[in-house]
């Protein structure tokens, strides 16, 4: 281990050759995955897009086609979140690697879903697809596609979240939760691939406007103030950077840089900052709604106990 830790110091570590490389792309037909599938097109992979809209996926592939040339790209649409859409996913992945004679050497999990809300406003099958998209449907997919990376000793494996996995911020409950879960996804393969020639990246972007926040309804008064000292990230930032990271066996990304330090700042006195700067305007209303209501219910409880002795004291003047 040390040897290797010295050899990379030295030489660098062998960067990964795109050219040919068979990948499959979720959430592949808008935002941050068709910017990274076509990214990789450009790079010459045989790029296999997944997502449920097929006729985005069509568009996507015949663009590519056309735009560098690229005849090798696949779509598949698929519901990942389904197990009998997922079965059939693995088949028809299977069908394309065995035509090609390869295996999938790099997986970017980027399928994700889930409106920003407060935990007794959510819903069961909101709460449902929230876990099931992204965390159950990157841990199924990896599943299933992991055991040829090991045997051949050589992948990659790439889980696009958020830094809400890294802080809190209110108003997501839902949304938070299964980005928390990808992360402790993404922490666990790291150390249980460590040494098996399978690497395991990480891409955390800042605020990426994309079809998301519109589709979601997520708006402006739900970013927590952080988001305004931030500078934006484009798509073709974030998936210039995701494919940098693939071609270096990088493990983690982070974009902005300045999003990058104050992750490391998870101590005294800038965590009481960081408290202050990952509220939102709809958390502060939220939190005032909630006293307001408290103060309420404590005024009509106080009413209520007074009526009660009123009453009781005029019973005892007639009795």
């Amino acid at each position: 281990m040390v040897f290797g830790f010295i050899k990379n110091l030295l030489f660098g570590i062998e960067k990964v050759i795109l050219l040919d490389k068979v990948v499959v792309v979720t959430g592949a037909s808008s935002g941050i995955g068709l910017g990274i599938s076509k990214e990789l097109a450009k790079k010459g992979c045989k790029v296999i897009l997944i997502a449920r809209n097929e006729e985005k996926l069509k568009k996507a592939i015949e663009s590519f086609k056309i735009e560098f040339g690229n005849e090798k790209c696949y779509y598949i649409s698929s519901d990942l979140t389904k197990e009998e859409e997922l079965n059939y996913c693995h088949k028809e992945i299977e069908k394309i690697s065995n035509n090609l004679g390869q295996y999938v050497e790099i997986l970017v999990n980027c399928a994700g879903e889930g409106p920003w809300k407060y935990l007794e406003d959510t819903s069961f099958k909101e709460c449902y697809n929230m876990i099931s998209s992204p965390f159950c449907a990157a841990f199924t997919i990896t599943s299933l596609l992991l055991s040829p990376m090991l045997l051949h000793g050589e992948g990659t494996i790439v889980n696009i979240n958020s830094p809400i996995s890294y802080g809190v911020w209110g108003g997501c409950v839902g949304y938070l939760t299964s980005r928390w879960a990808l992360r402790g996804l993404t922490e666990s393969l790291k150390y249980d691939l460590s040494g098996t020639g399978v690497n395991v990246l990480e891409v955390i972007g800042g605020e990426t406007r994309t079809e998301y926040f519109e589709s979601n309804g997520v708006n402006s008064d739900q970013m927590p103030f952080l988001s305004n000292y931030l500078p934006k990230v484009t798509v073709d930032q974030i998936s210039k950077a995701t494919v940098y990271g693939i071609e270096n066996r990088k493990q983690r990304i982070v974009l902005p840089f300045l999003l990058k330090s104050l992750l490391y700042f998870d101590f005294y006195p800038f965590t009481v900052f960081s408290k202050y700067l990952l509220q939102s305007k709809n958390s502060k209303n939220y939190l005032k709604l909630i006293k307001l209501k408290q103060n309420q219910f404590k005024l009509e409880q106080l009413q209520q106990k007074q009526q009660q002795q009123q009453k009781q004291q005029q019973q005892q003047q007639q009795q």
